[in-house]
């Protein structure tokens, strides 16, 4: 059945592609010197009459449409150009594909200012754009990210120099965490999108949104002052090749979770959209807290209300089933008159699932003559997710002339986790053998949005100005929790733990609710004027640019949370509280004198925060000689971070204002040896705030590290000075050698440690009183066109790049070391790619391997708790594409092809080296994934 129905769907296909007698003539016309966009171009097919042809867009992108199949030829001509003539054979209903230049017709040129932006897509136009950037940057083009098939934004960046991921979703640059990194979505500040840490979440993104990405490492008056690895520019598009129409399916299978039997419990009828916490959270009439806190024995209305929460208890075991991918895409072009309004449209959801068996170890101290730590506990996970996404980008643009354009952007994505851990092992700190469960939920919305405009007023100057909205809202809604245990090496049953009277436990039947919301908005202008310099009337690349800007930002949030206990009146018999869990948390049990839910909300469970950012830059571009120029600047940086809570148990008011000035210096310097060659010299200083999350004295129970997160009111905003030196060679078009050193310091930088409080581990953030690291890179995109007769290696590509890094930090604690790593740190990262495309036939085949230093992951101390490492993982991945036809393409893909282990190891001998003799702290495997997909273009 299913091979008679394929039949019919590709004789139809044949049929369609046969059906007429024309084919149409499209492609991108730029200047042969400077690469950017040709707009206004005519071409016309010879001989035409009347001329039938077109004229290039405002990216210097054309169609002709509905020409006779056959030998053609088309001529290229504008203004102060030299005309060009380019013959092409039309097949039916194909398009042939023309991108070429044209050069400027020295003899009879006049002034003439051609305003446009180059097409940013292409490899070309991304390596033009970093070879002409003031700044040192690297980038990828959408073209690049095809070729890798890459999901989301958080794939895609693995692919630039000097870049890692951290969980799938966080990246590092240059080894550093990614807290020292500024997201900007279409030059507009993102808000992160984590609770416990700055960051943003990259896999937010699809990669057919993508239109390229830059990351700038060192600083300019007109970038955020706030960065350290790098600044991360995500431009997703507004104006698209052609008209269409596409849809997208894929399916994925992850080897260690796909047709897996599984621990799940029961969702609610929205779970499959992401808005599951509808029907999970606390009913708008649920008592409050402080009438909750206020009953000493709770009343019928308390109990009836607990009596009425779902119940999600009972544990189901269930065959994964492959994960689904679908996406949808709407692109169109209008003409107004002389304007053009243009639109790039997706929507895209995606059901996946992971399913982990994790192990983790704690330890109490190493025994030197035993050469090993004791177990405190030794656990066994089964952790599945079910992940779900719902995105939908909207994308315009109004094109009112060459010189004015007007761009709404917005971007907004429903992501949904539903979480079951099963844990079984051995606590030696009670003596228990345990099964612990915990369920959760988490639903995030998320929408960013930009209006933004582009004027040029004259021939020598730019206004562009941005505003931005933002918002996130995060329901963690009725995460529950519980132990049952018994004597170690017993056979009696397992009973579950309960807590006793007025005591207090975020593990023993727990159930916690958390709300999160952020309004984050933000302006911006900036201004740019041009001067001509007398010896160089006729040369642009000679002019003088003076610019001059300002950017203000207000974000807001506020957090809360609420969790209860059920506790044992003491009037409960023994044959209630040996009862299984799903009979022992129904509501037939709770009672006034039986099980009750009690209010265990501390004053450290909701806070408020504000930031409130104003910035002025003025700066400059400077040409010298030729070969020589310089772009120099000042940012100026008021911020004013507030946070307002209170401390757990005394209730004592926290309140954190912290104003701050800052004056940003940069300087970069660009030396031209020939028009393929330069040397860069970049100097910048910058800031790294701390996340409202890490002030807040809030504490968080996580049960799949088993440890406690808490914030610091006490956090020091970090510092960094930044010198950058950089070689880049661009043999053709398309391609780039480079290598660059580097060396930062940092006053006051922020690291996560860990430590022991007696009563449990506990995840938290501080300050050491400095740190520097320095380093090396290299990188080369290289064609191996030409090098060989073999048409198979013309049609290689390879990418290389390699990073090398040392770091040193200065704790300012006599209980730490000093001669370590900065957390966060990787010693070394390494990207490689093998792509090969060949276009006539339609195949794309692709090989990238990535691996990344071992780095420290938390930092212990010198007694109690060792330092924490994250291990390197080799990682390959292999794809390949199929087009068959103009419309239809097949992807076939495998991600992580070799499985190694995730590994966390702790330094028990605390001698700052991994070796046998130290001892495992987290590890498991997440599971090759093959994938298999198709997208038809209408």
């Amino acid at each position: 059945m299913n091979l008679k129905i394929t039949s019919i769907f590709f004789l139809l296909l044949a049929s369609t592609l046969a059906f007429g007698q024309t084919g149409s003539i499209k492609g991108t016309i730029v200047d042969f010197k400077t690469k950017e966009a040709v707009i206004g171009a005519s071409v016309v097919l010879k001989g035409s009459t009347p001329p039938i042809g077109t004229a290039t867009d405002i990216e210097g992108n054309f169609e002709i449409q509905n020409i006779k199949t056959g030998p053609q030829t088309i001529i290229v001509s504008y203004v102060s150009y030299k005309a060009k003539e380019i013959a092409v054979t039309v097949y039916p209903n194909q398009a042939v594909l023309i991108n070429t230049t044209i050069e400027e017709d020295v003899a009879n040129l006049e002034e003439v200012k051609i305003v446009g932006q180059r097409q940013s897509f292409t490899d070309v136009s991304v390596i033009t754009e970093i070879k002409q950037a003031e700044q040192i940057a690297v980038g990828i083009s959408a073209q690049q990210i095809q070729k890798s098939q890459d999901r989301d934004a958080s794939q895609v960046i693995r692919r630039v120099p000097g870049v890692s991921i951290q969980d799938d979703r966080f990246v590092i640059i240059r080894g550093l965490n990614e807290r020292y990194n500024t997201v900007m979505l279409n030059d507009a500040i993102t808000p992160s999108t984590e609770v416990d840490v700055k960051s943003f979440s990259f896999d937010l993104i699809p990669s057919t949104a993508i239109d390229r990405m830059m990351i700038y490492k060192s600083g300019a008056p007109e970038l955020p002052g706030e960065f350290a690895g790098g600044i991360i520019k995500i431009y997703t598009k507004t104006i698209p090749d052609e008209n269409g129409f596409s849809i997208s399916l894929n399916t994925g299978y992850r080897s260690n979770t796909t047709f897996q039997k599984v621990n799940d419990y029961k969702g609610t009828s929205l779970d499959w959209l992401g808005f599951g916490s509808v029907d999970r959270i606390l009913p708008s009439k649920f008592p409050k807290t402080s009438t909750l806190q206020r009953e000493n024995t709770p009343s019928d209305a308390t109990l009836n209300a607990f009596r009425k929460l779902p119940e999600f208890y009972d544990v189901q075991s269930k065959s994964v089933t492959p994960d689904l991918r679908g996406s949808i895409g709407y692109n169109q072009k209008f003409q107004l008159g002389d304007a053009k309004l243009t639109t790039f449209n997706n929507l895209n959801y995606s059901s996946t699932h992971q399913f982990l068996p994790t192990t983790q170890f704690r330890y109490l101290s190493y025994d030197k003559d035993k050469k090993a730590s004791e177990i405190l506990t030794s656990y066994k996970d089964e952790l599945y997710q079910q992940n779900v996404r719902l995105g939908l980008m909207s994308n315009w643009a109004l094109i009112l002339n060459p010189n004015h354009k007007i761009e709404f952007r917005n971007l907004f994505n429903q992501l949904s986790t539903k979480e079951t851990n099963y844990r079984q092992g051995i606590n030696n700190d009670n003596g228990t053998e345990v099964r612990n469960y915990a369920f959760r939920y988490e639903s995030k919305s998320i929408y960013s949005g930009q209006l933004g405009g582009t004027h040029e007023l004259g021939a020598r100057t730019t206004l562009k100005w941005l505003g931005a909205f933002g918002f996130t809202h995060r329901d963690e809604p009725d995460y529950r929790r519980f132990i049952s245990s018994r004597t170690i090496g017993t056979n009696d049953p397992f009973k579950v733990e309960l807590v006793p009277g007025s005591n207090a436990s975020l593990t023993r039947g727990a159930r916690f609710y958390s709300t999160l919301d952020e309004y984050t908005s933000s302006f911006r202008a900036d201004f740019e004027h041009r001067f001509r310099r007398r010896d160089y009337d006729d040369e642009e690349s000679m002019q003088i640019k003076l610019r001059a800007g300002g950017y203000s930002e207000y974000k807001d949030r506020s957090f809360k949370a609420r969790w209860f206990n059920l506790t044992n009146s003491g009037g409960v018999s023994q044959e209630v509280l040996d009862q299984a869990p799903g009979q022992l948390f129904g509501a037939q049990n709770i009672g006034a004198n039986q099980l009750y839910y009690a209010e265990r909300t501390n004053f450290d469970d909701r806070y408020k925060a504000q930031n409130t950012l104003m910035a002025g830059y003025v700066g400059a571009y400077i040409p010298f000689t030729k070969k020589f120029n310089a772009s120099v600047g000042l940012r100026v940086e008021h911020n004013e971070q507030k946070l307002q809570s209170r401390q757990r148990g005394s209730g004592d008011r926290v309140k954190v204002d912290n104003p701050i000035l800052r004056y940003l210096p940069s300087a970069n310097l660009a030396f031209n040896f020939t028009e393929k060659s330069l040397i860069r010299l970049a100097y910048s200083v910058s800031v790294n705030r701390p996340e409202f999350r890490e002030l807040a004295p809030f504490t968080y129970y996580d049960f799949n590290f088993d440890v406690s997160r808490v914030g610091n009111p006490n956090l020091k905003t970090p510092s960094i000075q930044n010198l950058d030196l950089r070689y880049e060679f661009y043999p053709k078009d398309g391609e780039l050698i480079s290598v660059a050193a580097f060396y930062k310091h940092f006053t006051n930088p922020i690291e996560a440690r860990i430590r022991y409080a007696g009563s449990g581990i506990s995840f938290y953030v501080d300050n050491a009183e400095s740190a520097y690291t320095t380093g090396a890179e290299v990188e080369f995109r290289k064609s191996l066109k030409g090098i060989t007769p073999a048409s198979f290696v013309d049609n290689l590509t390879m990418v290389f790049n390699a990073s090398v890094i040392k770091s040193n930090v200065l704790t300012g604690f006599a209980g730490q070391e000093n001669d370590r790593q900065l957390q966060g740190q990787s010693p070394y990262l390494i990207n490689a790619g093998v792509y090969y495309n060949d276009a006539n036939r339609g195949w794309q085949v692709n090989a990238l391997y990535n691996v990344v230093g071992r780095r420290i992951f938390l930092v212990g101390d010198k007694e109690l708790q060792p330092t924490v490492y994250e291990m390197p993982r080799n990682v390959i991945d292999l794809n390949v594409i199929k087009a068959v036809g103009e419309h239809l393409e097949f992807k076939l893909g495998i991600q992580d092809l070799l499985n190694q282990r995730f590994r966390l190891i702790q330094d028990s001998n605390l001698d700052k080296k991994i070796t046998n003799a130290d001892e495992s702290y987290q590890s498991y495997r997440r599971g090759s994934y093959s994938t298999i997909g198709v997208t038809y273009k209408f």
